[in-house]
């Protein structure tokens, strides 16, 4: 991912106008800024950088700082006693913006540079946990190469590249870190996602998706079940509850400790937990395309539907069923299913068992491929509320096409909302 100067600047929520000067000898300036009430001076040089002796006219021109387009990351300049210097980011002191998908895109770029062969994933949350605890480390002066700031509090060993880990801890010390709303944490997810090693083995929801599964209609406390972790995680901001996840992705516990203070985080089997059924609101993002067999099977009811015992079940079934039995009657489940389980004449059995336990809401039928990162997977939002009715019942059937997906999805969020509304008040 390519941060361009514009992109990083608009993050800041620094604007961007047009030189009051354009050329200077025969330098073209991009546009101006201002930062901290000194200016700043935006630069695409057609090759190469910038030569010492353009950076002396800059500064004699009044700028106090240089960005240089060019790369995958800009090249930043700032003043001090001996003109302009190159720095790692700009040195920002108010913390009010959140960073943008592209600056996280730049950021893992860096900790993957940093960590080299080691582990990246846990890099990036070391440093994103040195961050939000101190927050002193990561001040202003981080941003100059003379800022020789211990790796050991930047989230790093001894086994790390030191000036890519400081450089990815300086563009974090502009910003505020500590997510206000769900997309913010979306974000943070996404961003530590993409570092890990293998995205298809811990496939969680991607940001598009996001919406379809989080709502206030959830009630306060809340289960999240996922076989990876992407932007289901954000349904549980501000919320009580139980976040299960495989025990692989335990690295990430420090952090999400931090940002969802008010959630069991437990790393485990789902299939093999027991739970009460006191939930609100459960989501559930299942591994998609596994099988489970043998003798694990002989705890579950959809191992012996239709009156034999099947040797092999899809483990979406399952993580179904177990779900059901830890919500409250009244409760609502989200989940994603592969869009063959809801049709193919294979799984009949299961759609008979689904409706004679809950009531089928809404199905919100997703584009293949823009659903599960990693995957090109076809497959549907799924929305369910317990126990199941014995009166007709309307459905909600929502299709969104690839051509306009976040137009689509922010109006099927909309009409998600209208209809469930309207069956809150009918069950009330």
């Amino acid at each position: 991912m390519v941060l361009d100067a514009r992109t990083y600047l608009s993050s800041l929520g620094i604007d961007v106008t047009d030189a009051a000067q354009p050329v200077i000898g025969r330098l073209a300036l991009a546009g101006e800024f201002m930062l901290g009430g000194e200016r700043g001076v935006l630069l695409r040089p057609k090759r190469g950088d910038v030569s010492d002796r353009y950076l002396e006219l800059l500064a004699g021109e009044g700028y106090a700082f240089v960005i240089v387009d060019g790369g995958s990351y800009p090249s930043f300049y700032a003043r001090d006693e001996g003109g302009l210097v190159p720095v790692r980011a700009l040195p920002v002191a108010e913390r009010s913006h959140f960073p943008s998908v592209g600056v996280l895109g730049a950021w893992g770029q860096l900790i993957h540079a940093a960590a080299g062969h080691s582990d990246a994933t846990k890099l990036g949350v070391a440093q994103m946990v040195a961050r939000l605890d101190g927050d002193e480390v990561f001040g202003p002066d981080l941003v100059r190469p003379t800022g020789g700031v211990p790796v050991s509090r930047l989230g790093g060993d001894e086994s790390v590249a030191v000036e890519p880990l400081r450089t990815a801890a300086a563009l974090l010390a502009g910003f505020r870190l500590r997510p206000n709303a769900p997309e913010e944490l979306v974000r943070l997810v996404v961003a530590l996602s993409s570092l890990l090693p293998d995205k298809g083995q811990f496939s969680g929801l991607t940001e598009s998706v996001a919406p379809l599964v989080r709502g206030h209609q959830l009630g306060a406390r809340r289960l999240l079940v996922s076989g990876g972790a992407g932007a289901e995680i954000a349904a549980l901001l501000g919320a009580e509850g139980t976040i299960f996840l495989p025990a692989e992705l335990r690295l990430l516990e420090p952090l999400l400790e931090r940002m969802l203070p008010s959630v069991e985080r437990v790393f485990a089997d789902f299939l093999q937990s027991n739970l009460d059924g006191s939930y609100d609101g459960v989501i559930v993002v299942p591994p998609i395309g596994l099988q489970l067999s043998g003798a694990q099977l002989a705890r579950f009811e959809l191992s012996k539907r239709g009156g034999k015992v099947r040797s092999r079940v899809p483990t979406e079934l399952l993580f179904i069923e177990h779900a059901l039995a830890a919500m409250a009657d009244g409760a609502l489940l989200v989940t994603v299913l592969p869009e063959g389980l809801l049709s193919s004449a294979g799984h009949a059995d299961f759609r008979e068992w689904l409706l004679e336990h809950v009531r089928l809401l809404a199905v919100v039928s997703l584009p293949a491929g823009t659903c599960l990162r990693g995957t090109g997977v076809k497959c549907s939002v799924v929305i369910l509320r317990k126990p199941a009715s014995a009166d007709d019942y309307p459905i909600l059937m929502v299709d969104v096409e690839a051509h306009d997906l976040r137009g689509d999805i922010g109006a099927a969020r909309s009409k998600l909302d209208d209809f469930l509304e309207r069956e809150v008040a009918t069950c009330a």
